[in-house]
C-alpha cells in the first residue's frame, strides 16, 4: 500500500500523463521499408533508430530531437527476412540484425554517409530473436525457430553457449545486471535462468496460453509479459510476484516497452491501438491509434516520452513499412 504522501504523488503524475494522452493522435508516418516491420530500437543515446523487415533489409534513421530524417539509410546484406534489430546498449553505433538466413550480422554505424560492410555470423538455424548483454558489449543473446537459445561472442564470432529446449522458447531478455536471463515460453511460463551459467532459477506462471514478450524496466523494479491470452502481466522484480494485470485489449499480446522512467509500459497487438499503462498500477493512461493493425514492433526512446511503433501501411494496393513516431510531451 501507498503511503498518503506517496498516493498523492502517483495520483498527480498519472494525472498529468492522461491529460497528455487525451490529446494524442496516430504517429507521424515514416517510410522505412518495401515489406513489414518485424522491430525497432532506438540507440542508447536516441539520436538514431533501427528498423528491420521481411524486405530482407535494415533502416537507420536519424532523430534530431522532434523528427526523423526522411531518407533513412539502408543496410543491406541478409538474403532471407530480417527479424529482429537491436543497437549495443554501450555502444551508441553498434547495432546487430538477426535473420531467417541463418545469420546474424553486426553493423558499424559510426558514418552512415559510407557503404558499410557488416561482420556475418553464421548461426545455427533461423533467427527470430535477439538481445545484448546489458554490461557486456561482446556478448549477443540469440533465438531461432528450433527453440536453442546461443550466446555469441561478437569478438570471436562463435557461440559461447547453447541451450536446446525442448518446447516453445519466444522472447527473452536480460535482467539490468545481466546475470539473470528471462524467457517467455509456450505453456505460459516465464524461466528464469542464471548467466551464465544457464542454470534455471525459476518459473514463473505468467499466462493462461502462451507468454509471448517479456521486457525489463529500466529502473530495474519490475519485468512485464504479454501472452496469447491478451493480458499484459507486471511482477515485482524484487519478489517475481504479479502487482497487476492489464485486459485491455482483446487479441495476443505481439509487443510490450517500459518508457525511459519507468512510469509508461505500452502494449501491441491486433488491436486497433496501443494500450499504455500508468506503473504500477497498470491504471489505462491512453491509447494511440492504429490505422492498419497489428501493432508489430514498439520502442520508447531512452530519454524523452517518445513512442516508434512499426506498422503496415498501403499504397495503392501495395504493402510498404513504416516507423510512427508519437511525442507524448508535445501532444
Amino acid at each position: 500500500m501507498y503511503s498518503p504522501q506517496s498516493k498523492a504523488k502517483h495520483e498527480k503524475i498519472y494525472s498529468g500523463l492522461k491529460k497528455k494522452f487525451s490529446t494524442v493522435k496516430k504517429g507521424e508516418d515514416y517510410r522505412a521499408h518495401s515489406g513489414k516491420v518485424h522491430s525497432i530500437s532506438w540507440n542508447s543515446t536516441g539520436n538514431r533508430i533501427a528498423s528491420c523487415s521481411s524486405d530482407k533489409t535494415v533502416s537507420v534513421f536519424d532523430f534530431d530531437g522532434t523528427k526523423l530524417s526522411r531518407s533513412p539509410t539502408c543496410l543491406r546484406g541478409h538474403t532471407d527476412s530480417v527479424d529482429q534489430v537491436a543497437w549495443c546498449g554501450k555502444n551508441s553505433d553498434l547495432l546487430v540484425s538477426a535473420s531467417a538466413d541463418k545469420s546474424i550480422r553486426l553493423w558499424d554505424c559510426r558514418n552512415l554517409s559510407t557503404k558499410i560492410s557488416p561482420v556475418t555470423i553464421a548461426t545455427k538455424g533461423e533467427n527470430i530473436n535477439l538481445c545484448w548483454n546489458p554490461t557486456n558489449t561482446n556478448q549477443v543473446l540469440v533465438g531461432n525457430k528450433e527453440d536453442l537459445i546461443s550466446v555469441f561472442d561478437i569478438r570471436s564470432q562463435k557461440s559461447i553457449i547453447d541451450q536446446q529446449f525442448r518446447f516453445e522458447v519466444n522472447e527473452m531478455c536480460f535482467n539490468n545486471a545481466g546475470n539473470l536471463i528471462f524467457l517467455t515460453t509456450g505453456n505460459g511460463t516465464i524461466l528464469v535462468q542464471s548467466f551464465p551459467e544457464m542454470k534455471l532459477q525459476s518459473t514463473i506462471k505468467a499466462h493462461s496460453s502462451s507468454a509471448i514478450c517479456v521486457k525489463m524496466s529500466p529502473d530495474g523494479k519490475y519485468f512485464a509479459t504479454g501472452g496469447a491470452d491478451a493480458v499484459v502481466c507486471l511482477f515485482d522484480y524484487s519478489t517475481f510476484i504479479c502487482i497487476s494485470a492489464v485486459s485491455r485489449l482483446d487479441w495476443v499480446i505481439r509487443v510490450i516497452g517500459f518508457n525511459h522512467d519507468s512510469s509508461m509500459l505500452a502494449a501491441g497487438s491486433e488491436d486497433t491501438f496501443i494500450d499504455v499503462s500508468y506503473v504500477p498500477t497498470c491504471s489505462g493512461i491512453g491509447q494511440v491509434p492504429l490505422d492498419n493493425p497489428p501493432a508489430n514492433a514498439l520502442c520508447w526512446h531512452p530519454r524523452a516520452n517518445v513512442l516508434a511503433y512499426g506498422a503496415d501501411e498501403k499504397e495503392r494496393d501495395r504493402e510498404y513499412g513504416a516507423i510512427k513516431l508519437v511525442n507524448v510531451d508535445a501532444a
